[in-house]
């Protein structure tokens, strides 16, 4: 059960207002802010969408445990719509798609609200190869959009919790 008059007091809101206009509130502030990388390309979050219909709080296993060793977010999404330009100036859009890490193997349970790109998982829409080709491999942007998945998660996970 979501307990979003937290979720939304956290935000500034009134338990009236939405999920949607979090979303909402959340795209205006950072379409704003232009983001420069140590490789020298830019870009700037045009959108961000967090996916929370299907997220549930799980029991998670260390490495090599048969046991639960704490509780984790599974089913969690964030997308991205972000502009990129080269520093030669040449710019492009692309759709990035984050879920919560896959913990079947129970080698990676080491955090709550670990996020990857879902390219991995079979999502066609992930556009995170294309983006990482287009800037030479700068794995920076990827970085910065893992932590702020990592980060909303968190936040839905902290909120969630019983």
């Amino acid at each position: 059960m979501i307990k979003i008059d937290k979720y939304l007091q956290n935000r500034g809101l009134t338990a009236g207002a939405t999920l949607q206009h979090t979303n909402e509130e959340a795209n205006m502030s950072a379409a704003t802010k232009t983001i420069t990388t140590k490789a020298g390309n830019s870009f700037q979050i045009l959108s961000e969408r967090a996916f929370e219909d299907e997220a549930k709080i799980v029991s998670k296993y260390g490495q090599g445990c048969n046991y639960p060793t704490g509780k984790c977010v599974e089913g969690y999404q964030v997308d991205f719509s972000i502009e990129v330009t080269l520093k030669t100036g040449e710019s492009k859009k692309f759709y990035i798609v984050f879920q919560s890490l896959e913990r079947s193997d129970n080698l990676r349970a080491y955090s709550s609200s670990e996020m990857s790109t879902a390219g991995q998982y079979g999502c066609d829409d992930d556009e995170s190869e294309e983006l990482l080709e287009f800037t030479d491999y700068d794995n920076e942007i990827i970085e910065i959009l893992e932590n702020t998945a990592e980060k909303l998660c968190k936040e839905w996970f902290d909120n969630n919790q019983d």
